[in-house]
């Protein structure tokens, strides 16, 4: 199974550092790991048979960096499970009866602020001419002190042109790629993620070894390294603050500053990028243009031309509130019925599915088992078999929904796929049984429930229905009132926007088999086969 999303935390609201390490070849291609971290890192390995893998767990921790590496890494130590940590180095202040240190912004090259800002007139100029809802993500500046107080306590100084583009924004709302997106789908992060990116990479590296991969040229990181800008999908965006270049990350190779990424300077980065969007010309070989939400994207052919209606005002600045922020309330009963998640009860009632929908479904999903078949014989073993009508009536009367034809026809041919490592929609979805896709509901609707009355409707609403699973907290879903597709991400909730959506669950089942049998991208992601085993990787 491919490493999925490289930043997202694998459980909802409760980040506890998990992750999945794939087995070292040699030690056989089929065991699998899982860690968890609590202070210290809990690691069990199963081979193919289900067995404790042992040697596999001692031949990791063997790889692995120790304290005395990880440090000359520029990376935090790992203590494992049974061992004696190391003392701990906090990286904020301690609890104490001090009076709370105060950080004192620097100063800044002019020159260097006078042409970030002009860049940024240049971007913002653009997006509220013809990408609003972009322009409407670009978060507020982050406040001096805050970035003063990052850098005393990451012991990092930021370059001054990555430093004055804070001030101006603090990166972007929503997944990274789809808040404010660079070419080759790269979100601007904000401060914060600046943090995690490093830290998760730095754990990476810490966990696989070997010395010699810490190393800031070609090496496979160093935390020194500052990671702006992410795909979620593994890629990222650095400066190396002792050159000021930036280069390029990808999961499971090596640094590079010579790719379609790589710049002399952030500033020479924010400074290309407005220009391209100013003339409509190329940036590094990718074309600026807009969605029908008005969003920014970027494309290997230039449009023909830009949506209109896409012109609109940024985000309003923040005002003081007047009076302390009330105190979140549980939803009332009324409330809890709005929602979707507390449904009335009723039986279970078997329908019939339009014979014409049926039709299309199966036709598509003929598609997608040819190919399978032939190019991905190892996916293909991954799909059930059918649900029976009656499991799906008694699902929507759990629920109080009505499933839509198109995916009620599609779980009577495949009751979903295997959890882990199964088909489902690019670039990282299985696609859940009828159980599991109740489950799910049942679990995120529990939340809402016992959660404040914000998060109906923002974080989960009861009258979505997962129909596929990221494994990492994430899911695809059909909005039972629209029939479209979207997002969930236990991090950030629900997306209604972007690449996520699709007019029906048949319009992805469509464009999926397209995809596989002409091998052109489907939103930007582009079938392969490793081993009999399909997998999605980035069209660059």
């Amino acid at each position: 199974m491919p490493i999925s999303r490289g930043v997202r935390a694998a459980l909802a609201l409760v980040l506890v550092g998990s992750a999945v390490v794939a087995s070292a070849p040699e030690m056989g291609e089929m065991s699998m790991c899982s860690t968890m971290s609590f202070g210290s890192i809990s690691m069990t390995c199963y081979d193919s048979e289900g067995r404790r893998d042992t040697e596999l767990e001692a031949a990791i921790r063997a790889r692995a960096l120790n304290p005395a590496q990880a440090r000359a890494a520029g990376c935090e130590p790992i203590s494992w499970d049974g061992e004696s940590p190391e003392p701990e180095v906090t990286a904020e202040p301690l609890v104490t009866d001090e009076p709370t240190p105060t950080f004192s912004p620097r100063a800044l090259d002019p020159a260097v602020t006078a042409r970030v800002d002009r860049a940024w007139d240049g971007i913002e100029r653009w997006l509220g001419a013809h990408a609003s809802a972009t322009l409407r993500r670009l978060r507020n500046p982050a406040q001096p002190q805050d970035i003063a107080r990052w850098e005393h306590y990451q012991q990092t100084r930021l370059p001054d042109g990555l430093y004055a583009s804070l001030l101006r924004h603090d990166g972007a709302d929503g997944n990274f790629g789809a808040g404010f997106q660079l070419p080759f789908s790269h979100g601007l992060a904000s401060l914060d993620s600046f943090t995690s990116l490093r830290a998760y990479n730095c754990r990476d590296l810490v966990m696989e070894g070997p010395p010699e991969a810490a190393d800031p040229e070609s090496g496979a990181w160093h935390g020194s390294l500052l990671p702006f800008a992410a795909t979620g999908y593994g890629q990222e965006l650095f400066v190396d603050p002792r050159t000021g270049r930036v280069g390029e990350k990808e999961y499971g190779r090596n640094l590079r500053y010579d790719g379609p990424m790589g710049w002399p300077s952030y500033l020479a980065l924010l400074e290309a990028l407005a220009s391209s969007l100013e003339s409509g010309t190329a940036l590094r070989e990718r074309y600026p243009s807009v969605t029908a939400g008005c969003e920014l994207r970027w494309n290997e052919e230039p449009a023909d031309a830009l949506p209109g209606g896409c012109a609109g005002a940024p985000r309003p600045s923040p005002t003081p509130s007047p009076s302390p922020t009330p105190v979140p309330q549980e939803l009332t009963p009324a409330q809890a019925r709005a929602s979707g998640c507390r449904p009335a009860r009723r039986r279970p009632a078997v329908r019939p599915v339009d014979p014409a929908v049926a039709a299309r479904v199966n036709a598509a999903w003929r598609r997608i088992e040819r190919w399978l078949a032939a190019r991905a014989p190892v996916s293909n073993r991954t799909l059930y078999g059918p649900a029976t009508p009656v499991q799906i009536a008694r699902a929507e009367a759990a629920m109080g929904m009505r499933f839509p034809d198109d995916l009620r026809a599609s779980l009577l041919r495949h009751n979903g796929a295997r959890y882990w490592g199964g088909f489902g929609p690019a670039p990282f979805y299985e696609f859940m049984s009828v159980k599991a896709l109740r489950a799910d509901w049942k679990m995120l609707c529990g939340i809402v429930l016992g959660g404040p009355e914000e998060m109906a409707g923002f974080w989960w609403d009861g009258h979505l229905l997962p129909f596929a699973t990221a494994i990492d907290g994430g899911n695809l879903f059909i909005d039972t009132r629209t029939g479209k597709t979207g997002e969930y991400f236990n991090e950030t909730g629900l997306r209604f926007d972007g690449d996520v959506v699709w007019p029906s669950y048949l319009a992805l089942l469509r464009a999926t088999a397209d995809s596989l049998e002409t091998g052109r991208p489907i939103r930007g992601w582009r079938p392969v086969v490793r081993k009999g085993e399909l997998d999605w990787k980035q069209a660059r």
